[in-house]
């Protein structure tokens, strides 16, 4: 065999094996997740699957225990609504009304345990209601003189 077609072989398996890496990359960084609706729909198929369920945080619904650091709340399509219980410490901007990811696994009481909540931050900006610029929120630091 001559140096130059062992040279494209090899070439081409070194390229097949970047593509498969990239691609399995890719697919690993994508977040999918199950709407309520769909959980609902498929319960019993989804019920020892690990899994990503996300909506938004139903107003008056979240209930937590800052002694056990346990939360309890309902996430919701619009259409249809699933109980999440999870223990931990939850992500700064998690809060009723905005958007959420948990992961985890439907309980034997029906209930979803999550074991991570991820929060979704406003995908909108929108400038102070009155029009004014922000607030500066640091002091200045005076220059120091060198003599």
């Amino acid at each position: 065999m001559s140096k130059s077609r062992r040279f494209l072989i090899g070439g081409v398996i070194i390229l097949a094996a970047l593509s498969y890496m990239i691609y399995g990359g890719m697919q690993q960084a994508m977040v999918y997740f199950v709407t309520p609706s769909e959980l609902k729909a498929n319960e019993r198929a989804s019920a020892d699957k690990f899994l990503r369920l996300g909506g938004m945080v139903v107003k008056g619904s979240l209930q937590k225990d800052l002694q056990t650091l346990t939360y309890r709340f309902e996430l919701t399509d619009g259409t249809a609504a699933f109980s999440v219980f999870f223990k931990g410490v939850p992500p700064d901007l998690f809060a009723e009304g905005k958007g959420a990811v948990v992961e985890g696994r439907i309980g034997s009481d029906g209930v979803f345990q999550a074991t991570m909540i991820m929060a979704k931050h406003a995908e909108e900006y929108s400038p102070h209601k009155d029009g004014s610029a922000p607030a500066k929120s640091f002091v200045p630091v005076k220059e120091a003189s060198v003599k």
